[in-house]
């Protein structure tokens, strides 16, 4: 797929995906987005492996009250692209953090211009304009979607530049190990993220046995996830129903 093509889709599923959940459809999730993005590139495996880092990367983060965070989802795409492009996972998930990071500044400028049309609904309702309140509100979904179009159509269409920088960089024996040593930091991070949130103390056995299951018996994410999912069902959900 060539670049032009990358953006266009990427482009459309970054936007409609981000209006989508403001409906509440939730399908603008890292991991979902790794997925859209490893199918266009032709790599599903890096697009998977991108999108279950960024998801832990994000753990803790959420917008209440209107808060800006790093964009996960868009530096998903990112980081995928170039993942699958250079071959290398650690300069791919680089990239993604620091997409993700400069995306908070869309974030704030899509946000403030959806005022304009804030206003426009004012004005309609102060005419008893129920039509032109509808339009305007729809149309207040534009900013949203247009905050992470544009810079992934951008940022496909300059796909060659990046990747032949993360290629010179890559190559370079220095930057290459400290590639490696800040992919393997930041799941570390999501990990300590994660367990910041669990009631270790209560709850340690479950962590005992998924270390086990994974480091001992190479269990992989899905089957530790399934394990998980029938503990904790004998452990609240048969309570409950009892």
């Amino acid at each position: 797929m060539s670049n032009l093509m990358l953006g266009i889709v990427l482009g459309l599923w970054a936007g409609v995906s981000m209006v989508l959940s403001l409906s509440g459809i939730g399908i603008r999730t890292a991991l979902l987005t790794g997925l859209v993005s490893g199918l266009c590139v032709g790599n599903v495996q890096a697009g998977m492996e991108m999108g279950a880092t960024m998801t832990l990367m994000g753990i803790g983060f959420y917008t209440y009250g209107g808060a800006t965070v790093p964009d996960t989802i868009t530096g998903t795409i990112f980081g995928t692209v170039v993942s699958a492009k250079t071959g290398s996972y650690d300069a791919g998930l680089v990239v993604a953090n620091g997409i993700a990071l400069l995306m908070t500044q869309m974030d704030i400028l899509g946000r403030g211009t959806t005022t304009v049309f804030q206003h426009m609904g004012d004005n309609a309702l102060a005419k008893n304009s129920i039509s032109g309140f509808e339009t305007s509100v729809l149309l207040g979904t534009l900013p949203w979607a247009l905050a992470r179009l544009i810079p992934v159509l951008c940022g496909m269409l300059l796909m060659d530049q990046i990747e032949a920088l993360t290629n010179f960089a890559v190559s370079m024996q220095g930057v290459q190990k400290g590639l490696a040593v800040i992919g393997g930091l930041l799941p570390a991070a999501g990990f300590a993220l994660l367990i910041s949130y669990m009631d270790v103390k209560k709850y340690w056995p479950f962590m005992i046995v998924g270390y086990v299951l994974f480091a001992y018996c190479g269990v992989g994410t899905i089957g530790l996830a399934l394990v998980g999912a029938a503990a904790a069902y004998l452990f609240v959900g048969a309570k409950e129903a009892a």
